[in-house]
């Protein structure tokens, strides 16, 4: 096995600690309940259980995912994105989470992959969450600085640890690379809009003209607070105002 596989798979292995959505659980009585309530039809009661649940157990892409399919059968498309939109940052491989989330967001006039982007080019650069991009970087930025430092300091062995420095070296720069970029194109503070067409405000206050409308469910960059009101960014059409804070649920 070359090198560059070992020391991939050793910080595989190393990683396996991060709290990922995709982990398997086991379902407590409080999401059997929920489930029960959401096969009898209790939207309304599933998504209360859900959301309480989710609340305890953030890191659990599952229940955001049952939490927003139960939102979404209630008609509440913005709080249901959003609950699909942080099950999808959880767990990005999950086709169920991608297919609903997408299937919200055409509902909403908007795409989970962006108009000319290849799907499946979308798909490889989401395969990873960006905590397991950064937990994969960092671990093989100390895997890269501690081959490199034994190579320095032990002149007898260079030869020997030249291909695994050099490995290292190249698998951390990749992932840094991927991780970098990722958080680059990614909203520093991601919302969803949760009321039916907002007015959106060339200013923080009712008396500021509204210069658009966007429609529940557009997902939005947040940009900046100013009491009640927040500054946001709306993704698709790339336009900016000001929008009663109560509107938006962050990501």
């Amino acid at each position: 096995m070359k090198p560059a596989v070992k020391i991939f798979a050793a910080a595989l292995a190393l990683t396996a600690w991060l709290p990922l959505g995709a982990a398997a659980f086991s379902p407590s009585p409080a999401f059997k309940q929920a489930q029960k309530n959401y096969d009898a039809g209790d939207y309304a009661g599933a998504s209360a259980i859900f959301s309480q649940i989710s609340a305890q157990h953030p890191e659990n892409s599952a229940y955001l995912y049952n939490l927003g399919d139960s939102l979404f059968k209630q008609g509440r498309l913005g709080p249901a994105i959003a609950a699909y939109q942080k099950a999808f940052d959880l767990d990005p491989r999950n086709s169920n989470i991608r297919y609903n989330l997408n299937f919200a967001l055409n509902k909403a006039g908007e795409t989970l992959v962006p108009p000319g982007v290849p799907p499946a080019l979308f798909d490889v650069f989401y395969w990873f969450s960006l905590p397991e991009l950064s937990g994969l970087q960092w671990t093989l930025c100390w895997l890269a600085l501690i081959l490199c430092g034994f190579w320095i300091l032990l002149p007898d062995v260079r030869d020997k640890l030249k291909p695994w420095a050099a490995s290292a070296l190249a698998l951390w720069i990749f992932w840094g690379g991927w991780f970098l970029v990722r958080k680059s194109l990614e909203p520093e503070r991601l919302g969803v809009i949760v009321n039916p067409s907002a007015e959106i405000r060339s200013g923080p206050g009712d008396g500021f003209n509204v210069i658009f409308t966007a429609p529940e469910g557009r997902r939005v960059e947040i940009l900046a607070p100013q009491g009640d009101w927040i500054e946001i960014g709306v993704l698709k059409e790339g336009l900016q105002g000001w929008i009663k804070s109560d509107a938006v649920e962050g990501v």
